[in-house]
């Protein structure tokens, strides 16, 4: 059952990373940027600003980035060091692979050391976020959620994450971000 798992992961990755076209080239490594993922969600999150007082708006800030460093670290420090899952391009055949500013044809893997695969911490940061920020603004949540979807495709049409990867992220992202929204509840009661 893991190998027809695996073996459908490879299938789905090579469909994504290999539709490519010239506008896509362009705009999605943007979308894999941390920088341009913090000042989006920066910009966007300051929407609390318009719902909430100055002092609620700082709570749910505070708990907001805590609870997005908390995800960042466990992801990158105890998820990925635990399944150890090699990246694309450095475990299969045939990855269009985006590296220093242009994509290239991998026609075997790299031979390089590289972080871990599984889960996306992209995916874990833009799941947290996206979900973090919708359960306060429902109403445009469909911005955070296309915001982070574009992200996952980012990650895989670049070369760098199996779709499993992905979802994985996703769902460990949600998964802390509907905690600490229920934490951030318990001190907001108060005002």
């Amino acid at each position: 059952m893991l190998d027809l798992l695996a073996d459908i992961d490879i299938k789905l990755f090579y469909l994504i990373n290999h539709f490519h076209v010239s506008i896509l080239d362009l705009l999605l490594p943007l979308f894999s940027k941390s920088d341009f993922i913090y000042i989006f969600y920066s910009i966007t999150g300051s929407f609390l600003l318009l719902k909430y007082s100055i002092k609620k708006s700082l709570i749910i800030y505070l708990f907001f980035i805590i609870g997005f460093l908390w995800v960042d670290f466990s992801c990158a420090k105890i998820l990925k060091p635990y399944f150890q899952r090699k990246r694309p391009f450095v475990s299969i055949n045939k990855v269009y692979y985006y590296s220093e500013g242009s994509f290239q044809i991998l026609d075997r893997p790299l031979n390089k050391h590289t972080s871990y695969s599984f889960p996306s911490n992209h995916a874990s940061n833009v799941g947290y976020a996206s979900s973090f920020l919708s359960f306060y603004f429902p109403k445009v949540s469909f911005l955070w959620i296309l915001f982070a979807l574009i992200v996952g495709w980012s990650r895989i049409y670049l070369g760098v994450h199996f779709l499993s990867d992905i979802l994985a992220g996703y769902f460990y992202g949600f998964f802390w971000a509907f905690i600490f929204y229920q934490i951030t509840k318990l001190p907001l009661r108060k005002w």
